[in-house]
């Protein structure tokens, strides 16, 4: 792989051009905040895996999904 083009750049948060691969664990936590805003029961979400494979990103990403529907974050 060309190391230029390549577009995988490990960086604590640093977003990817694309969250591929990531629908399924995004689709949970779209679920687990709309059932919750609707005062649902919902299990919680645990991200686990090796240091560089995304969590923070996806972290980052389900905060933004989650402030766009009216959750406050910290």
């Amino acid at each position: 792989m060309d190391k230029i083009r390549n577009p995988f750049s490990p960086g604590a948060g640093s977003p990817p051009p694309e969250l591929a691969g990531r629908s399924t664990v995004l689709e949970q936590a779209e679920v687990l905040l709309g059932r919750v805003l609707a005062r649902r029961s919902e299990k919680s979400l645990l991200l686990t895996g090796l240091r560089g494979v995304g969590k923070t990103v996806l972290l980052n990403e389900i905060e933004r999904r989650a402030k766009n529907s009216g959750y406050r974050t910290i």
